[in-house]
């Protein structure tokens, strides 16, 4: 029979150690299949600039965990920064002086967007890095017909530029995309350029918008 001593000697420094290899029933999830970021996602944008208010969508693509492609498209004013409306009580209308031309803008470009800091931050927030280049479509219309009518006269204009911006994704928990964006867009007209106000053509289209894109995932 066992002394106390030997049992405890055999059952707590026994030389013989048992590994145990445990194998997942089935594949582990990446951070981006759990965050639901593996998708296309699509939606519209609401734009503000030095010219106004535009509006536009986009669609992309989900590479990896940071990386995404996608393309984007708005339709905004493009003008002078120092237009200015004034209103004529003699006639009730309004007026901007010396103005020739209406025009829009309307880039459609194609991105690659890297997320920043995703190994420390919060799904619900991810800020990231963005840069694109595609054609530009420029129209124009005569400023001294109605505004309606003036599209008959229309003029088209193609040309090419790029961008780069900065931004952040919120709440991707759930199905829904949110991001608010800052990009700044360069495209060259070239040659004279084109006037919106008379003697003072615009040689440079684009400059720097603010964009909140508003989306789901797919």
């Amino acid at each position: 029979m066992l002394s106390s001593t030997e049992i405890f000697s055999q059952t707590h420094f026994s030389t013989h150690d048992t590994t145990f290899i445990f194998t997942p029933g089935r594949k582990l999830q990446t951070m981006s299949e759990q965050m639901g970021l593996l998708n296309n996602a699509g939606g519209i944008e609401l734009l503000f600039s030095n010219s106004g208010f535009g509006f536009g969508g986009f669609y992309q693509y989900f590479i990896d965990d940071i990386t995404k492609i996608g393309t984007r498209f708005f339709i905004s004013g493009a003008r002078n920064t120092d237009e200015f409306e004034f209103y004529d009580y003699f006639t009730g209308n309004s007026f901007i002086p010396n103005k020739v031309n209406r025009l829009y803008l309307m880039p459609l470009s194609v991105n690659i967007t890297r997320h920043l800091f995703s190994e420390t931050l919060h799904k619900s927030l991810r800020p990231y890095v963005s840069a694109g280049v595609g054609p530009a479509f420029i129209l124009s219309t005569p400023y001294n017909r109605e505004f309606f009518n003036a599209f008959n006269y229309a003029k088209w204009y193609t040309r090419f530029g790029g961008n780069v911006g900065i931004g952040a994704v919120f709440g991707l928990e759930s199905n829904s995309y949110l991001s608010v964006n800052i990009d700044y867009y360069y495209i060259p007209f070239g040659g004279n350029g084109l006037e919106s106000i008379k003697d003072k053509p615009i040689k440079t289209f684009g400059g720097l918008f603010l964009s909140l894109s508003i989306g789901s995932l797919f």
